[in-house]
């Protein structure tokens, strides 16, 4: 076997059933556009690869660097050579990263650690709790939810049709949309001229919810990367309609929204934005929010509704709500849970030390888990 970089013509030809817009070349090529190392290194037997993943760098202290390969190593993890060829790529992963600075490697495995229900069930099915003993015998620390999303929720669309998939939604999730359609709610595709709209919902989304919302520059270098794979939508109401309702639109509603579209609200009033990849195998749900005092009127639940139905029209396999909480009472996980799909516990990330510098850094990160409840 042979440990190399890889250029875009073979990555495309990856299919290894793991994959995820982390792991693209779209997003090799929004580093490379924004100034940040990274490399996409792959191990091949004769000329089939069998093994790949794009490693990102960031600068750590007294120049030195940690290197991490989000969405995990690109591999069949079900293979009978898995535990050769990944104890093979660990091996010249250390000296790839060692001789460019870095003092640990993170990664995080886009594979099921064990099946579960919507509810957060352990349920039949394969499990890769075999992948994550065999990690741990190659040195990596286990950090469960460390940076990446390790709990996630997802809805199988392959092989169903939109109103099967409309009908299995929780009753209240059905009403909110159909009433969303009553009240003339539009959902439209924003330009990147119109990103201040998700950007000021998804800030004031994220100081309600605890999560960094990213700056406008992440929203702009991901739809120049990846094109029209990237969407950013809104969901708007006429101003009429709001008007109706007594009360409903408040003076620091309207500032804010003024401001989200750089003029006078005029006639529609932006009631949630959110973003979404479509990388072909699934669309992924990544950030956005809704404005409070608007919430009863149903933009969230008719994004998504229009995007799952995307989802089906462009022949994914699934859609992806991402990272979730799954504890009873959480707002979030709660809203994703009405759309009727099931938890994903995925393997998590795992540090591996390069050194003594490494071994510092590595004793310092605390294992955590935000889904475990039981």
């Amino acid at each position: 076997m042979e440990f190399v970089e890889l250029a875009e013509a073979e990555v495309a030809e990856l299919d290894f059933g793991c994959q995820s817009f982390l792991q693209s070349w779209e997003m090799y090529r929004r580093y490379q556009q924004t100034g940040r190392e990274a490399y996409f290194v792959g191990v091949k037997r004769g000329t089939e690869i069998v093994a790949a993943g794009l490693v990102s760098v960031r600068n750590w202290h007294f120049g030195k660097k940690i290197f991490r390969v989000p969405g995990g190593w690109l591999m069949n993890y079900d293979s009978a050579k898995t535990k050769e060829i990944l104890a093979f790529l660990t091996e010249k992963a250390k000296v790839f990263c060692r001789s460019r600075g870095g003092i640990a490697l993170e990664i995080s495995p886009n594979i099921i650690s064990e099946p579960r229900d919507a509810h957060n069930n352990v349920v039949e099915g394969q499990n890769h709790l075999g992948v994550k003993a065999e990690l741990g015998k190659l040195g990596y620390k286990y950090l469960g939810e460390f940076e990446q999303a390790k709990w996630t929720f997802t809805l199988t669309v392959a092989g169903k049709t939109a109103e099967e998939l409309f009908k299995a939604f929780r009753t209240d999730h059905r009403q909110r949309i159909r009433r969303a359609e009553r009240d003339g709610v539009r959902v439209r595709e924003l330009s990147v001229d119109e990103l201040g709209v998700l950007k000021d919902i998804a800030a004031e989304a994220g100081e309600r919810h605890g999560f960094q919302d990213p700056d406008l520059m992440y929203y702009r270098s991901m739809k120049e990367a990846f094109g029209d794979k990237i969407k950013f939508v809104v969901a708007e109401m006429t101003t009429n309609g709001l008007e109706a309702q007594s009360g409903v639109l408040g003076r620091s509603e309207g500032k804010m929204l003024e401001k989200a579209s750089g003029e006078p609200t005029g006639q529609y009033v932006p009631l949630a934005a959110a973003m979404f990849v479509n990388d072909g195998r699934e669309i992924v749900y990544l950030y956005s929010g809704s404005v409070r005092k608007l919430q009863k009127y149903g933009g969230a639940h008719l994004i998504q509704w229009k995007m799952i139905q995307e989802a089906i029209e462009t022949g994914c396999e699934k859609y992806n709500f991402y990272g979730v909480y799954p504890v009873e009472g959480n707002g979030v996980y709660n809203f994703k849970l009405g759309f009727r799909g099931q938890v994903e516990e995925l393997l998590g990330t795992f540090v591996l030390p390069l050194g003594l510098l490494g071994k510092l850094y590595a004793a310092r990160l605390k294992p955590r888990e935000y889904g475990a409840i039981h």
